[in-house]
């Protein structure tokens, strides 16, 4: 049985008409107690409502007529945390920001430069220095971010769905300013941790590197003592926010996907497609 229905608000999109990866983990998750591990199976609709399903290990699956797009569970999230950079060095960073998502500039909810303060949070991501040479677990890009009051819940505090939707965009911006050739990147899934309240009268350093993938099957070591074997391709992202004193308040880790030239397509309703063939009738 449908635990309830929800619908994703066009302001909230990444890709046109598309949800923004970082806001559906956001909804997903708070359907949750805790930290939470959520999984993106599909592009998710917009202005479309979706049926949120109870599952037998304390989760959630999120549907489209009979589609899972996505689904959250309970986790506890273990990340290695690099020391964030400091304030400048955060400012310098989002000062060269440049928009990199394969999308009309107006689209991203999170990251986009045309969104006013009231329908988007303009987290403005840049490169480090030295961003090519950084091996895994160095910071690779930040940004400093100062929310807007209407972002706020009654306490005074950024909503969580907020704080996961920032936890998306600088993992595909990491992977961008250091690896320019890489194509269409999407989030696969989030496990994310939100340690404390984060205050919205305050500012921000966000930062993102990258974790070393997993080797899985055989593995032995290279005439340079480098471990070889059959990498698991997926795309491993850490990503933190601190505060200006440099206490964590939240983190995730990340897994992403380059899905070539072509961004993936929503899903649309079978029922709305029977409407509109019944109409033409």
């Amino acid at each position: 049985m449908p635990a309830s229905t929800v619908s994703i608000d066009g302001i909230y999109n990444g890709a046109v008409n598309c949800g923004n990866g970082g806001y559906i983990c956001g909804l997903l998750a708070g359907f949750i107690n805790g930290d939470a591990e959520v999984r993106i199976n599909s592009a998710f609709p917009v202005e479309t409502p979706l049926e949120v399903v109870n599952t037998a290990d304390g989760g959630v699956e999120m549907y489209l007529d009979d589609k899972c797009l996505g689904s959250a569970r309970p986790a506890t999230l273990a990340l290695d945390i690099p020391t964030p950079p400091d304030f400048e060095t955060a400012r310098r960073a989002s000062e060269d920001f440049v928009f990199l998502h394969n999308v009309d500039v107006k689209g991203c909810f999170v990251c986009s430069p045309l969104r006013t303060p009231d329908k988007g949070l303009r987290l403005f991501i840049g490169a480090l220095e030295g961003i090519r040479q950084k091996t895994s677990n160095e910071n690779l890009v930040a940004a400093l971010w100062r929310p807007a009051l209407n972002q706020a819940d009654t306490a005074g505090n950024i909503k969580d769905v907020y704080v996961w939707s920032v936890l998306d965009c600088p993992g595909v911006y990491a992977l961008k300013l250091s690896k320019p050739e890489s194509g269409v990147l999407v989030l696969g899934s989030c496990t994310g941790s939100i340690k404390q309240p984060l205050p919205v009268n305050q500012s921000y350093i966000v930062s993102c590197w990258r974790i070393a993938p997993v080797l899985v099957g055989k593995e032995h070591a290279n005439a340079e003592g480098k471990a070889e074997g059959k990498a698991d391709r997926k795309l491993h992202m850490g990503v933190a926010i601190h505060s200006l004193d440099g206490q964590l308040m939240a983190c995730a880790r990340q897994v992403c996907f380059d899905v070539g030239s072509s961004l993936p397509r929503p899903p649309t309703s079978r029922l709305k497609g029977e409407a509109k063939a019944a109409t033409r009738t």
